[in-house]
């Protein structure tokens, strides 16, 4: 299996990922009114070229988009200018991340398959160590499925969560929202289905 290279991709006309925001950004936009949004902070784990950091910042959030990809930062950053929004970017894997400062909102959207699992309490751990009181994670996981191929451009540095299990380093949060879902994929050009679980907790 190869290892998908992010700058490559990024470093293309356009934007390989489009220009709408994820469902699952927008489903946590709306769990704060306008009036709650103002001075809260969101970190974009994975943020790409910013569809997802900059909905975030359109709506009111002092938002953070973290990405191993210079090029597709580069990219969210002309985009927030053009904009004329503000964003911060910070270029890291997410496997050595830990975060060091406060956000309202901790979200990511597909890119935490790249945590191995022998990594994930810990990781885990420090997200929510580093959430405000009240404040919500926002994650969407692709899940192994014995009745589901490998996706087509499944690279080696991706891991596979189990059914259920974020639930297992949210036990002690309230879920606002859990569900499991399969849906049909085209990326790489080759049809075919992920398994996804999306959790949205909060810290009470």
């Amino acid at each position: 299996m190869p290892v998908f290279n992010y700058d490559e991709a990024y470093s293309k006309p356009g934007l390989y990922w489009g220009r709408e925001p994820n469902p699952l950004c927008l489903e946590t936009i709306a769990l704060y009114s306008a009036v709650d949004r103002e001075g809260k902070r969101v970190v974009d784990l994975g943020c790409g070229e910013g569809r997802d950091v900059i909905q975030f910042a359109r709506e009111g959030y002092e938002a953070v988009g973290i990405d191993i990809s210079a090029r597709g930062l580069k990219k969210a950053e002309a985009w927030a200018k053009e904009e004329n929004i503000v964003i911060s970017t910070i270029q890291s894997d997410l496997v050595s991340l830990r975060l060091g400062e406060e956000f309202d909102v901790v979200y990511s959207s597909g890119t935490l398959t790249y945590l191995p699992q022998d990594v994930r309490r810990a990781v885990f751990s420090n997200y929510k160590r580093f959430t405000r009181q009240g404040g919500l994670n926002a994650f969407n996981v692709f899940v192994e499925k014995p009745f589901l191929e490998t996706p087509p451009d499944w690279g080696i540095d991706e891991h596979f969560y189990i059914s259920g299990e974020l639930l297992t380093y949210y036990w002690d949060w309230e879920i606002v929202r859990f569900e499991e879902r399969i849906l049909d994929c085209n990326s790489g050009g080759v049809p075919h289905k992920h398994a996804m679980d999306v959790m949205i907790a909060r810290r009470v």
